[in-house]
């Protein structure tokens, strides 16, 4: 026991898995937070409502935050992906570009099961989409049929950029103004959807609060398969998980 003991702590001094307790705490806790205020501006009903209806006008003129709205949405998580590849393609050459490479594994992990979270709980839920319910009142950008809450574009997008932002150190110029920049897309999805009409702003809050605590889950999942790994191994996996990134772009920008 001793010896397996021993060997589990080696292999994770060799790949520097992070310390998850803090995270865990942190995203737990703002998780609900999220996911509260959420569920309350449903039962509610007036905020949300109003918000959906505010933006009404815009949709009908189709004026250039609706544009802008209809490219994050459609395009703004392949942006995301495209960045993470760029980077590491870059990283190669650039040393100060010195993220982890199991940054690109723990990104995947949370992508999907956060996604995964997110629409069951979806299923569980079964909130009647916008165009549902006010589809004879409102103008809407969006066909889809599935359940409202949580909102799949804002669990996958914020859960595509939250292990880079927890994981990897903020003490670089360049990793600071990176972290900007895929926070302000993951942001620009989130709120795309409430300006074109596709959720309210509770399904929205709801699939932050969803990518939150699904990182801590995925950060477990994926520890678990990194103990396994050795530090040798680290350059070809991180070659597998690029490669899933750019399929992943394809995937999103064939959507």
């Amino acid at each position: 026991m001793k010896n397996l003991e021993g060997s589990i702590q080696d292999n994770r001094a060799m790949i520097n898995l992070p310390d998850a307790k803090k995270i865990w705490i942190f995203c737990v806790i703002f998780g609900a937070l999220f996911w509260l205020v959420g569920l309350v501006l449903w039962w509610q009903g007036g905020i949300d409502e109003t918000v959906l209806f505010h933006f009404n006008a815009a949709r009908v003129a189709y004026t250039l935050p609706v544009a802008l709205s209809q490219w994050l949405s459609s395009y703004g998580m392949a942006a995301i992906t495209s960045l993470f590849v760029v980077y590491r393609l870059i990283s190669l050459k650039l040393k100060t570009l010195d993220a982890p490479l199991t940054i690109y594994f723990y990104t995947i992990c949370s992508f999907g099961l956060s996604g995964i979270l997110g629409d069951l709980l979806k299923l569980l839920l079964v909130r009647p989409r916008p165009i549902t319910t006010y589809g004879d009142q409102i103008l809407v950008y969006s066909q889809s049929a599935s359940p409202a809450i949580p909102s799949g574009h804002a669990t996958k997008s914020v859960a595509l950029v939250l292990p880079f932002l927890f994981l990897v150190s903020g003490s670089r110029h360049i990793h600071k103004v990176f972290k900007i920049v895929i926070v302000l897309i993951a942001s620009g999805v989130c709120f795309s959807r409430i300006v074109l009409g596709a959720h309210y702003l509770s399904d929205v809050l709801a699939g932050v609060g969803t990518a939150l605590i699904g990182l801590p889950l995925s950060m477990l999942f994926a520890n678990m398969v990194l103990r396994k790994a050795k530090q040798e191994q680290l350059v070809r996996l991180s070659i597998v998980w690029t490669i899933l990134l750019i399929f992943l772009t394809a995937i999103f920008m064939a959507l």
